[in-house]
C-alpha cells in the first residue's frame, strides 16, 4: 500500500493520477498548514522541509520530490508503458524532460505563487512574482519546441511526463494564453485528461 501526503491542487496531483491510473492500492493523507502557514508537526517527522507531496512505499521507506516519485512509478510498472524503456532512444529525452520541467517550470511557479519565500524584504515579492512570470514563459516556450509529434511529448502515447506537465499548465498565472500561444499544450492537456482515472484526479484537486 502507498501513501500519498497531498494537498489540493498541488504537486501532489500528478503523482495521484499516476498511481490511479497504475491501479495501484493507494491512500491519500492531507496535509493542512498550519494557521502559520508552515506543516503540522506530525508532517515535519516524514517531511523535515514540509513539503507536499511526500510518497510512503510499500516498504515504509519514503520519498520525496513529485519528479523522482513518477519516474520511480513508472519504472515499477513497464507493464504500464507509461515511460520509454531505459533501452528505449527516447528514455534520454523523457529523463530531460521530466527533469527539466521539475528544475525549472515548477520551480518558477514556486516563485510565481509564494514569492515571500524568497526574501527576508517584503518589499522584494512584486519583483520577484513579475520575474518569475516572465521565467515561466521561458520554460514553457523551450519545451514547447519538443512537441511536434502531439498530442503527447512522445506522440500517441501518453507518459508520465505529459501527466506532469499538465498538471504545471494548470498553475499557470494566464492559463488562456498559454494555450493560445502554445496550442500543443492545449491539446496535451485535454488528451490527458480525458484519461478517466487521470480525470478523476483532476476533479478531486480542483484543477481546471
Amino acid at each position: 500500500m502507498y501513501i500519498l501526503y497531498a494537498r489540493k491542487n498541488s504537486g501532489s496531483a500528478a503523482v495521484e493520477a499516476l498511481l490511479t491510473l497504475l491501479n495501484l492500492p493507494h491512500q491519500v493523507r492531507q496535509v493542512e498548514k498550519t494557521e502559520h502557514g508552515g506543516a503540522p508537526d506530525w508532517y515535519l517527522k516524514i517531511n523535515p522541509r514540509g513539503e507536499v507531496p511526500s510518497l510512503q512505499l510499500p516498504d515504509h521507506g519514503i520519498m520525496t520530490e513529485s519528479a523522482a516519485m513518477m519516474i520511480y512509478l513508472a519504472d515499477a510498472h513497464p507493464e504500464a508503458n507509461l515511460a520509454p524503456a531505459v533501452t528505449s532512444p527516447q528514455r534520454a529525452a523523457y529523463l530531460r524532460w521530466m527533469v527539466y520541467l521539475s528544475a525549472n517550470a515548477y520551480a518558477s511557479d514556486l516563485r510565481l505563487y509564494y514569492p515571500e519565500r524568497y526574501s527576508t524584504d517584503p518589499q522584494h515579492a512584486p519583483s520577484i512574482k513579475a520575474r518569475a512570470s516572465q521565467h515561466l514563459a521561458r520554460d514553457f516556450e523551450i519545451f514547447a519546441r519538443q512537441i511536434s509529434p502531439a498530442p503527447f511529448l512522445f506522440g500517441k502515447t501518453p507518459s508520465a511526463a505529459d501527466l506532469y506537465a499538465a498538471m504545471l499548465f494548470t498553475w499557470s498565472d494566464d492559463m488562456a494564453k498559454l494555450f493560445k500561444d502554445h496550442p500543443q499544450f492545449k491539446m496535451m492537456f485535454e488528451s490527458v485528461s480525458n484519461i478517466p482515472a487521470v480525470a478523476e484526479v483532476w476533479a478531486r484537486n480542483g484543477m481546471a
